[in-house]
């Protein structure tokens, strides 16, 4: 992972927080404060302009642990997606 402030804001994540992640949600996560939505039975175009929405563009993806993140490259914002 290319930015370290995001690196480091996840992995101090709780780990109960961390194993609420689920594939049928996107979870906003930012500094003290993380967030879901339902995405259930989304498609990725769907997701994407859903992240692109609260998030901006434009977006950096990337993989973390098992998950796929999403981040503008200036902000401590991020999206986990399924």
């Amino acid at each position: 992972m290319k930015n370290e402030l995001i690196e480091q804001q996840l992995d101090t994540l709780p780990e109960e927080i961390i194993r609420t992640f689920h594939k049928d949600f996107i979870f906003l996560i930012s500094p003290g404060l993380v967030q879901h939505f339902p995405a259930r039975g989304w498609s990725q175009e769907q997701i994407e302009k859903e992240v692109k929405k609260r998030i901006g563009e434009p977006l950096i993806i990337e993989p973390w642990r098992t998950h796929t993140i999403a981040y503008k490259k200036d902000s401590t914002l991020v999206a986990l997606i399924p």
